[in-house]
């Protein structure tokens, strides 16, 4: 009341008073607009402070408040800056912030784009064993059996659909670097080798020939070239080297992938069959047939790997597809010799280089995922790889000539190969 009576009395105090609680006036007036809260401790009423259910508004991570003034007034106006959060934290407002050299693509709460268990993961390297095997041939008769008695071919005992291979284990390694806007680059390379298959028959006097029309033009049967025994050794190898990038889709729960790809198969097969008979004059003896082709591809894919089943980080199924169009660079050479028990001999051989053809990869993949580690994941799963328009052994055996007068050599790539098998191995990313 004293106080009142002297700025009453007083009008330079008045005029004091009004400015010291200008500010002070406002401040308590701003606090209280938002409406009132009651404190828990000691139930007396409180301004609400402006944050999100109770809790500490953003601007309490506020720089200090910055003066400016209003042309058009000669009192102060106080402004606050953007709220930032603490470097490598992010608050409820889901304000990115840093968790590594790149800035996050995505804000908290939403699934991690692309498979990546955490933010800052940039490097990944994966090493996978498979077990592989790969189909046979398509048919062609080889060799077939005599009728006893007769000089007439019975049914066939050696078809090159019949040289199925047995089981290996190859190694297949990819390293993936991922940049600062979510693409990936990607080198795989893969190495199987050798796909083994072997076929043999019973020795039988006279009891087998070769099937129409021969190998490599020569026949071989009743009424006195006529076989005892047979055996046949196919061998494949696949060498492959991909380099691929990969681009974030459908809201990060697939990658696109393209990229230039080289594939290498190549097949040799082996062929050895003897001979013994009396009339007119006594001989013995084994033939050798042998044929190895090559097949370089060199060309580029698209493909996709997605997420089929469950959530990134976490366990899962996933799924690849790739395609490519290729330029076979395709070859092979053949050999014939026979050897006799008298000490004779006869050996000649053809090769042919071309034309080239062009080449079709298919490959699918399914994989489970278990999540070891946040940066470790073991993988198990399915992989299967077609290559058509390929040079095959088997299938050279009727479109040339070697003999002991000519030699005429052709090139067939109407050939294919399935390789297909389950896959083992880990995931590390840092």
């Amino acid at each position: 009341m004293k106080m009142m009576r002297v700025v009453g009395v007083c009008p330079e105090f008045r005029a004091l008073a009004a400015l010291l609680l200008l500010p002070l006036g406002q401040a308590v007036a701003g606090g209280w607009e938002d409406g009132i809260v009651l404190d828990e401790g000691s139930g007396v009423a409180m301004p609400h402070d402006g944050g999100i259910d109770g809790q500490v508004a953003p601007d309490q991570f506020a720089e200090a408040p910055v003066e400016t003034v209003d042309p058009g007034s000669e009192h102060p106006i106080t402004t606050l800056d953007d709220a930032t959060g603490p470097q490598g934290l992010v608050n409820e407002w889901n304000h990115p912030t840093t968790t590594g050299p790149c800035e996050p693509q995505y804000q908290a709460g939403m699934v991690q784009p692309c498979h990546v268990a955490h933010g800052a993961a940039q490097w990944a390297f994966r090493a996978d064993a498979l077990v592989l095997w790969r189909d046979a041939p398509a048919s062609r008769p080889i060799y077939s059996t005599i009728v006893p008695g007769t000089d007439e071919l019975g049914p066939t005992v050696l078809n090159a659909n019949n040289l199925n291979s047995d089981v290996l284990a190859a190694p297949r390694l990819s390293l993936f670097r991922t940049n600062c806007d979510g693409h990936t680059f990607e080198t795989t390379y893969l190495y199987a080798g050798n796909f083994y298959a072997e076929r043999s028959l019973d020795f039988v006097p006279d009891g087998y020939a070769t099937s129409p029309p021969g190998i490599y033009g020569n026949t071989w049967g009743p009424p006195d070239t006529s076989l005892d025994s047979a055996s046949a050794t196919l061998i494949g190898q696949l060498q492959s080297l991909e380099f691929n990038t990969r681009h974030c889709i459908w809201g990060g729960m697939s990658q696109f992938l393209m990229g230039a790809r080289w594939l290498q198969w190549n097949e040799t097969l082996q062929m050895t069959d003897s001979f013994s008979y009396a009339e007119p004059d006594p001989v013995a003896g084994k033939d050798f047939y042998e044929t190895r082709c090559f097949n370089n591809l060199w060309g580029g894919q698209i493909g996709l790997d997605t997420l089929l089943l469950g959530q990134a980080g976490q366990k899962r199924i996933e799924g690849v597809v790739k395609a490519g169009a290729y330029y076979n660079a395709a070859g092979q050479a053949s050999n014939f010799s026979y050897v006799l028990s008298d000490g004779g001999s006869f050996s000649n051989q053809a090769r042919a280089g071309g034309p080239p053809a062009c080449s079709f990869v298919g490959e699918v993949g399914m994989t489970l995922v278990l999540p070891l580690t946040c940066s470790c994941d073991f993988r198990c799963g399915y992989t299967g790889l077609w290559l058509t328009n390929l040079a095959q052994p088997t299938r050279q055996l009727s479109d040339q000539e070697i003999n002991q007068f000519d030699s005429v050599a052709r090139l067939d790539t109407s050939g294919s190969v399935l390789l297909q098998g389950l896959s083992l191995g880990l995931e590390s990313r840092w």
